[in-house]
């Protein structure tokens, strides 16, 4: 599946310490497929709560559906690298074409598991048999050892395993006595669990392993050492390494569940769109590559002049070597339609997020200041807005500040002339960050840098490598 956002956020992933509770609770977010008739997935993972559970890196949850009413799932052909997408229906079809050359039936029951490796594209449609779609697209993120590995697709039944009040399927790992032969890169596990009415399920777990419980259906608990947490439907709870064992109680209605769970991931990843890579050069670099391919079928690229950091996305492949890679993905044969094209890279540069915390509330900001000191969990961004012309700094969508700036000579020339920072997110050194990306995506539209306002000309003094795009305002007036 597709990420169809049109503006999908840039993420940086890891594992991280768990909280301070054993087990923790996570809402879904709604997210339209796209089209009139949008069909409407629950992501849990990723989000600002949690990243991670193992290497599993992305969980959508969908349906039931009706085929009739949504449209069904129609995602044309879209690239992929450092994961493995893992499919697995509660009910309906969807058919699966990849450029490896695997051609498959995704249906309830059978796991169908694609690794991108170092490229790899793929669609995915419901078939015209379908009446109701249901089920989940989960993704593994790829250690970086594994990243280069070649495209391939993995099919696989598991058996279904029984007990006294439930029954299920283990379709990666080993729980309750059942063992999956499909391979992974790192310790996983993924199963499907219904259990009847009232039915405590207590089993053996690996103790270094975290674990996820996605409630498809009904009501249920989840218990972890002396702490149990009720699990709403649609909502995954988290279980933080340490027992050797769980316990997931049935309500009135009796559980229809996933059941995930891995090993800590201890690298950090970068998430966009449809990519995991090391970092944000790696993440340029794949859709430059990707848009390098469709190019050659003649399907345009999204940016368009005056759209949202399209002519940043534009210039920042420009940036990029010459040499592209048209041939990394491949595409899949007997496609009905074009490729999806890949939406313009974010305007700046992710922003790691620092684990040193927040500085001291009397510090001030100057051109001094360093990369942001935030909280580990906030979310920096850095925003063009033409149309009020400045760039604007959000924290956890939140506006933090701005560096404003006229326009003359066609448009050829910013003459930068005020920047300021909330002072309620003082002494983080946003005004560093702000100033720094709005200057590099400033030089990435080709506009010449005027430095009237006193922060950034003190900045642009600090980082001689921006002289050849910087008229100072003595020079610019002659």
């Amino acid at each position: 599946m597709s990420n169809t956002e049109e503006r999908p956020a840039e993420t940086v992933c890891e594992a991280g310490p768990p909280d301070g509770a054993g087990i923790q609770l996570i809402e879904p977010r709604d997210v339209p497929l796209g089209g009139l008739r949008a069909m409407n997935v629950r992501r849990t993972l990723p989000q600002r709560a949690r990243s991670l559970i193992g290497a599993w890196c992305f969980l959508d949850h969908y349906g039931p559906d009706h085929v009739a009413d949504t449209g069904g799932m129609n995602v044309d052909a879209h690239p992929h690298i450092g994961l493995q997408t893992a499919s697995w229906l509660f009910s309906g079809e969807i058919e699966h074409r990849d450029s490896a050359g695997f051609h498959a039936m995704v249906r309830p029951g059978e796991l169908n598991l694609m690794t991108a490796g170092h490229g790899i594209s793929h669609s995915e449609r419901s078939t015209p048999e379908t009446d109701v779609l249901h089920g989940a697209q989960l993704w593994i993120a790829l250690p970086a050892a594994s990243r280069g590995t070649a495209k391939t697709f993995a099919h696989y039944v598991p058996p279904v395993v029984r007990g006294d009040g439930w029954h299920g399927q283990v379709f990666l790992g080993s729980l309750l006595g059942s063992d999956s032969p499909v391979e992974t890169h790192s310790p996983l596990l993924g199963a499907e669990l219904t259990l009847a009415p009232g039915t405590a399920l207590r089993f053996a777990c690996d103790p270094a392993f975290e674990h996820g419980i996605l409630l498809d259906s009904g009501s249920a608990s989840l218990t972890r050492g002396s702490e149990t947490a009720d699990v709403a439907r649609d909502h995954l709870a988290y279980a933080a390494p340490g027992p050797s064992e769980l316990t997931i109680t049935a309500g009135a209605e009796g559980a229809h569940l996933l059941l995930i769970g891995g090993a800590p991931f201890d690298e950090q990843i970068v998430m966009w769109w449809n990519f995991v890579g090391s970092d944000h050069d790696e993440i340029a670099r794949a859709r430059a590559d990707w848009q390098a391919q469709i190019a050659a079928v003649g399907v345009a690229d999204v940016a368009v002049e005056g759209a949202p950091g399209a002519a940043v996305a534009a210039a920042a492949d420009r940036e990029l070597p010459a040499e592209t890679d048209a041939n990394r993905f491949g595409l899949p044969e007997n496609e009905p339609a074009p490729p999806l094209s890949a939406p313009p890279l974010p305007i700046a540069r992710l922003v790691p997020r620092e684990r040193s915390g927040p500085a001291p509330k009397n510090s001030k900001e100057s051109p001094m200041t360093s990369p942001a000191d935030t909280d580990e969990d906030e979310q920096i961004a850095v925003i063009h807005e033409p149309e009020a012309h400045r760039f604007a700094v959000t924290v956890d969508g939140q506006l933090a500040g701005f560096t404003a700036y006229r326009e003359r000579e066609a448009g050829t020339v910013y003459d930068f002339v005020h920047t300021e920072i909330d002072p309620a997110f003082g002494g983080r050194g946003l005004g560093g960050v702000l100033v720094s990306e709005a200057l590099t995506a400033t030089r990435l539209l080709g506009r010449a840098i005027v430095p009237h306002c006193p922060f950034v000309a003190g900045w642009l003094r600090k980082h001689p490598d921006f002289v050849g795009d910087v008229r100072w305002p003595e020079e610019s007036a002659q």
